[in-house]
């Protein structure tokens, strides 16, 4: 099962995608073992597919270990093709948190521009279209929804997408749609400055606002819960 990895995903985060195949053969080799493998300060309980203990050990210098523990250990899956004699490992989880990561980023850029048209309604005599830079930004909303759909279809499937899909991609579709709102009804009032269109982008606006931080709320508490593995060490002042 190979996966075709966005650009998108390329782009905003770091994923174990790799591939390795060997041709099968057998030699008997002399190893040191004994050795513990540790991840985040704690002793692995190394395991193969079956449950059986499994050991790294030290052969001519280099350090091997089982594949499967230590992928699961960082969350990433395993497969393994029997046909070809192919290991593959895919880091779903680091693709979700990826593309959590550039939807908060297209929020935060489509936020700084609803600001910005705040501003320009504060000083109305100043105040131009900002329709060049919504139409950017359109681009990388059309690239997340492609990206989503990728993600659910049997050709990208990622088994943890329902983190992204229970709850967080409603309310980002929703802040989209709300600062959307909110930059239609700033270019209406260039077109006719009058205090009603003013006060009707005043009201999208706040919707934004709201929904905006909402989205965000719910992308942070993602990253707290699956995306931070490790712990920071903490400093005294």
């Amino acid at each position: 099962m190979n996966k075709r990895i966005p650009a998108i995903i390329l782009m905003v985060a770091t994923f174990l995608t790799s591939s390795y195949a060997a041709t099968a053969y057998k030699k008997s080799i002399t190893v040191e073992g004994g050795t513990r493998v540790e991840f985040d300060n704690q002793t692995l309980d190394m395991r193969d597919v079956n449950g059986k203990p499994v050991d790294a050990f030290i052969y001519q210098g280099t350090t091997y270990v089982p594949v499967r523990a230590v992928s699961n250990a960082f969350g990433a899956d395993i497969y393994y093709d029997q046909n070809t004699n192919m290991v593959s490992v895919y880091d779903d989880l680091g693709e979700v948190c990826g593309v959590a990561h550039e939807m908060s980023g297209i929020l935060s850029r489509y936020y700084d521009i609803v600001l910005l048209d705040l501003a320009s309604v504060a000083d109305r005599d100043t105040a131009t279209s900002n329709s060049s830079a919504n139409e950017e930004l359109k681009t990388s909303v059309d690239n997340m929804y492609d990206t989503l759909t990728y993600l659910a279809s049997d050709e990208g499937y990622n088994s943890n997408l329902s983190i992204l899909t229970d709850g967080i991609v409603d309310k980002y579709q929703k802040a989209i749609m709300s600062c959307l709102n909110a930059t239609q009804a700033y270019e209406t009032f260039v077109k006719n400055k009058s205090d009603y269109n003013a006060y009707k982008f005043i009201d999208c606006f706040h919707l934004a606002v709201d929904d905006y931080y909402d989205a965000q709320s719910a992308i942070d508490d993602l990253f707290n819960n699956y995306c931070l593995w490790r712990e920071l060490p903490t400093t005294n002042n």
